[in-house]
């Protein structure tokens, strides 16, 4: 038997402390064995540390390589920097991956949506360069640099090799941005001679969200700047029912963040027990068992969600039941030893 993977798991509060040790539960019923280091971030962190990213916390993911993150909430308007944005930037994540899949038996609008987005991470609007150029007048700068776009999206096109995939789409603005969006979508062409086996398009961000929507089954893997890979990421979420149904990663040379893209933080039943979504923390740990070579426990767990999910009665507040995040984990538990 080979050794147990170590993975560093984030844990900012009740909530992510309840999801954390529901995942922890389920994995080890699929018969992984791993190594789970717990590390303080977010607002657990400020409250030992004062600082909601701590340098050790950073240090600790990067000798791991591999982190199950919880969503990590931020102060509207004040309070303290995002711990999110300050792990990307000290990790030097680059691209964030989100798989949206429909699942099996769930209704939703939708039931052919098998699609991967792949977001750069660092740039564009998402740099926070703004300033007043007179009162009631700002500027906020695009940024966009060679060295960034080719980065995302060769990912993005050796993504759609590892994963089996056959086209990647290149989503752009370069009707109206023609030297930044322009250059994402050139590259995009130079890059695509690079892989003969994967197909590959461009297409204009307003029509990829149209698309998206009216006929989702056309796209296989998209790549985008920032800010329309967070837009298009949302709805992707939107296609399958619900943010809680898809996987998140973050990733660069050595490091992968499988993390949470929402929960309902705080939520409680009519019994008064913690009821947040237990998929909000175990779909992105799933994609994780995929990743470190465990495509069979991966299948076992998500047959088992899905199994929760299509009987509909030990479920979450987010989920149209009443269940606590514990009794919906040991649903899906006994979904799998069934």
């Amino acid at each position: 038997m080979s050794d147990p993977h170590t993975v560093a798991l984030l844990q900012g509060g009740p909530t992510s402390d309840a999801l954390s040790e529901a995942v922890q539960r389920v994995i080890t019923a699929s018969g992984v064995t791993i190594q789970w280091q717990p590390l303080s971030a977010g607002v657990r962190a400020v409250e030992e540390c004062g600082d909601p990213m701590p340098a050790a916390t950073v240090a600790a993911i990067r000798a791991a390589g591999l982190c199950l993150k919880p969503l990590l909430r931020t102060p509207v308007g004040g309070g303290y920097t995002s711990p999110n944005v300050t792990l990307r930037q000290e990790l030097g994540v680059f691209a964030g991956v989100r798989a949206v899949k429909s699942l099996p038996g769930l209704s939703s609008r939708y039931d052919n949506v098998d699609l991967i987005l792949v977001r750069e991470l660092t740039e564009g609007t998402y740099a926070g360069i703004e300033h007043t150029i007179v009162p009631g007048v700002v500027e906020t700068i695009k940024v966009m640099t060679r060295d960034k776009a080719e980065q995302v999206i060769r990912f993005a096109f050796d993504e759609a090799r590892r994963r089996g995939r056959k086209q990647v789409t290149v989503v752009h603005k370069a009707n109206i941005m023609k030297m930044s969006d322009g250059m994402f979508r050139n590259i995009g062409r130079e890059i695509a001679a690079d892989y003969p086996d994967i197909a590959h398009r461009d297409i204009i961000a307003d029509n990829a969200a149209m698309q998206m929507v009216a006929r989702p089954e056309q796209f296989d893997v998209l790549v985008a700047g920032n800010l329309f890979g967070d837009i298009l990421g949302d709805i992707g979420s939107g296609l399958v029912g619900s943010n809680l149904l898809v996987t998140s990663v973050n990733a660069a040379p050595g490091v992968q963040v499988f993390e949470a893209t929402g929960h309902v933080g705080g939520v409680t039943n009519h019994r008064g027990e913690l009821s947040a979504s237990p998929l909000a923390l175990l779909m992105p740990a799933i994609d994780l068992l995929r990743f470190i070579g465990e495509p069979d426990a991966a299948a076992r767990v998500l047959g088992a969600v899905t199994d929760v999910l299509r009987a509909g009665v030990d479920v979450t507040p987010a989920h149209g039941g009443v269940a606590s995040t514990s009794t919906m984990a040991d649903a899906i538990i006994a979904a799998m030893q069934a």
